[in-house]
């Protein structure tokens, strides 16, 4: 009886271990701007969706690919691509899906460092976002305003009181202080 157990146990144990949440969508997220919008959806333990984000009076391009768990990774590929949907993959500027890619599980996210790509939980941005601003040894944190599809910001960022009280105070200062802007992974 005890061998049962602990073997039923292991297998549904293994079933349901998976990084990538079923049947939730995952937003990528660019730091920069040569990669267009776009969501991933995992169907099951072998099928993902990838597709542009629904936009008003839009076609919205849905692309059905294969997936692999391997360790830390999940490696997308697509052995039967057609012509058409590698015409629309360059055309909506997801060029990185036309040959296999690698995204590093990186706890709830998946990374694509060769595209500067992170892929969260679209739950995730129900949450505030933030910019960071480190200024004198000093950490300041500004909310962000979070805009929909249609490029309206949904929430109203309440301001850093502290830190414009310090940019404020830099102003005749501001020859004797190095900018430096960090995005990306």
């Amino acid at each position: 009886m005890k061998p049962i157990f602990i073997l039923t146990y292991f297998l549904t144990a293994f079933s349901f271990c998976h990084a990538q949440r079923l049947n939730k969508i995952y937003y990528g997220i660019s730091s920069d701007s040569l990669h267009n919008g776009h969501q991933l959806e995992f169907k099951n333990d072998m099928v993902l969706e990838i597709s542009t984000f629904p936009r008003h009076m839009s076609k919205q391009l849905i692309i059905t690919f294969n997936y692999k768990k391997k360790g830390k990774t999940l490696e997308i590929y697509n052995d039967y691509l057609s012509k058409q949907d590698s015409v629309e993959l360059i055309n909506d500027g997801l060029t990185q899906f036309l040959k296999k890619l690698v995204l590093t599980i990186d706890r709830k996210a998946f990374t694509d460092s060769s595209s500067n790509l992170v892929y969260v939980l679209f739950n995730e941005f129900k949450k505030k976002q933030y910019l960071t601003y480190f200024i004198d040894n000093k950490i300041y944190k500004q909310e962000t305003g979070l805009p929909n599809a249609y490029g309206i910001i949904r929430n109203h960022p309440k301001t850093n009181k502290e830190l414009q009280l310090k940019i404020d105070s830099m102003k005749n200062e501001v020859d004797n202080y190095i900018v430096h802007v960090y995005k990306g992974l």
